[in-house]
């Protein structure tokens, strides 16, 4: 796997936090990039690549975006996840998000489809259908 950085992503922070693998696709560093560009400040990467290993210890889906190197939870400091929401949703490559209303936090990721996949975390972080707020 190639080390995908951009000017405002690290390696650090886009890495496993189990082994320190970047498996970070390209593509997922352009749509941060544009992320961080439509709110206008730092974006806080929470979790990017995680290896199998690691996705498994904590529960994530088997076939999760992050394993695959496509996918990331963000934070930008004074921001709602809804507020997160609605500044990644005109970005074209993004094709998943996940919110995280409780813990302020957005799941983006750059599946390979045409169809936008949607969803909301409950508070002790259960998968669920998405809903407007």
């Amino acid at each position: 796997m190639s080390a995908a950085t951009g000017p405002h992503f690290s390696e650090r922070e886009l890495a496993c936090i189990h082994c320190g693998a970047n498996g970070v696709v390209p593509e997922l560093v352009a749509a941060l990039e544009a992320f961080r560009e439509a709110v206008g400040k730092p974006v806080i990467v929470h979790s990017a690549y995680r290896c199998p290993e690691y996705n498994a210890a904590i529960g994530g889906a088997p076939d999760s975006q992050h394993v695959h190197g496509r996918g990331a939870d963000v934070g930008v400091m004074g921001m709602t996840a809804r507020e997160l929401y609605r500044a990644a949703r005109p970005i074209p490559a993004i094709k998943g998000l996940g919110v995280g209303d409780a813990g302020r936090f957005l799941h983006l990721d750059v599946r390979e489809t045409e169809e936008l996949a949607r969803w909301c975390y409950t508070l002790n972080g259960r998968v669920i259908p998405f809903y407007e707020t």
